[in-house]
């Protein structure tokens, strides 16, 4: 599934490439745009709508992710860079703050304690129901004993 969706996004590329003005294309290594060439998928169709801004057209992920590595390393220019790496950075932090807050073991502990309390107050309110063994069958099971023996 995750070759399909590569080689997907690397037709997507080479698509988007292909409506790049020359200056631009010309920044990008030629063994790369060989590459997507050689090895984007046969059987996806997808086309640039030159009406819709590239942001809003239906990207994969893959396709978005190389293209901010071909933007950052060779398009823009040294302060696009510097504020394109500022972006990114940022963009990291707050994801691993989610990551963090989400996955936090002391929470993860603290909610697991909670639960094994609620349980065991349940547990508390629960009686026991003593059985009686009725008179024949204390019978029946001491023969029963009598002859296993």
């Amino acid at each position: 599934m995750e070759d399909i969706e590569y080689s997907n996004s690397l037709y997507q590329i080479n698509e988007i490439i292909k409506y790049m003005t020359p200056n631009l294309k010309a920044r990008i290594p030629k063994k790369f745009i060989s590459y997507f060439e050689n090895n984007k998928s046969k059987d996806y169709n997808w086309k640039v709508n030159e009406a819709v801004p590239l942001e809003k057209q239906n990207l994969l992920p893959t396709t978005k992710e190389i293209l901010t590595v071909l933007y950052k390393d060779y398009i823009c220019d040294d302060l696009e860079r510097v504020e394109l790496e500022k972006t990114l950075n940022n963009n990291e932090v707050k994801y691993q703050e989610e990551l963090r807050q989400k996955y936090n073991p002391d929470n993860i502990f603290n909610n697991k304690t909670k639960k094994v309390v609620h349980t065991i107050a349940e547990n508390e309110n629960t009686s026991v129901v003593a059985y009686k063994e009725s008179f024949f069958s204390k019978i029946i099971s001491k023969i029963k004993l009598f002859f296993h023996k």
